[in-house]
Order: structure tokens, then C-alpha cells, then sequence
């Protein structure tokens, strides 16, 4: 956890910003569909380790329920929210 919190300051201090954390429903902000999760929405309900068939637009996040993230945004980066059971509830991009 501390080298996590320690990549997180020094991700921070070289974009010359400081990160936040919190929970998901509060960090995720709507963005654009740069990551084209409208297209994967046949996905949602499913498992995600499904999103490993499909060719993504940028780099993948899991978001696990209660995990708290940064507010950092990757404009192409695909966010899966999913389950315990590891069954996608939301995409979005960011």
C-alpha cells in the first residue's frame, strides 16, 4: 500500500498536480467517448476478464467496489466497474 501511495505522489508531482483519492462514484467524472465503451456495451453483465477479447482504444482500469482511485484522467482508458463476483456493472472512459 505505501509504494502504491508513493507512486501516486511521484505520478502527481511530474504532471505538476496533486492527486486526489476517493471512492469511484465520486471520482469518475462523465468524459468523452475516447475509449469506445459504447461499443463494448454488450460486455456489461458479463465477466470482465471477456474484455480481453475485444481490441481496446487504450489501456484498461478495474474498478472494484469500495476501491477508492485518483482523479487523474486518461482520456482513452477504458474503466470496467464490476462486482465482487467480478461482473461488469459500468465502462466509461477516463
Amino acid at each position: 500500500m505505501v509504494g502504491v501511495l508513493a507512486a501516486a505522489c511521484l505520478t502527481a508531482c511530474a504532471m505538476g498536480g496533486q492527486v486526489r483519492m476517493g471512492p469511484v462514484s465520486k471520482m469518475l467524472k462523465p468524459q468523452p467517448d475516447l475509449c469506445d465503451a459504447a461499443a463494448l456495451i454488450d460486455v456489461v453483465g458479463q465477466p470482465f476478464t471477456q474484455l480481453a477479447d475485444y481490441p481496446l482504444a487504450g489501456p484498461l482500469r478495474v474498478l472494484w467496489p469500495e476501491q477508492e482511485i485518483t482523479d487523474e484522467v486518461v482520456p482513452n482508458r477504458l474503466n470496467a466497474e464490476v462486482t465482487n463476483d467480478q461482473l461488469i456493472l459500468r465502462l466509461s472512459c477516463g
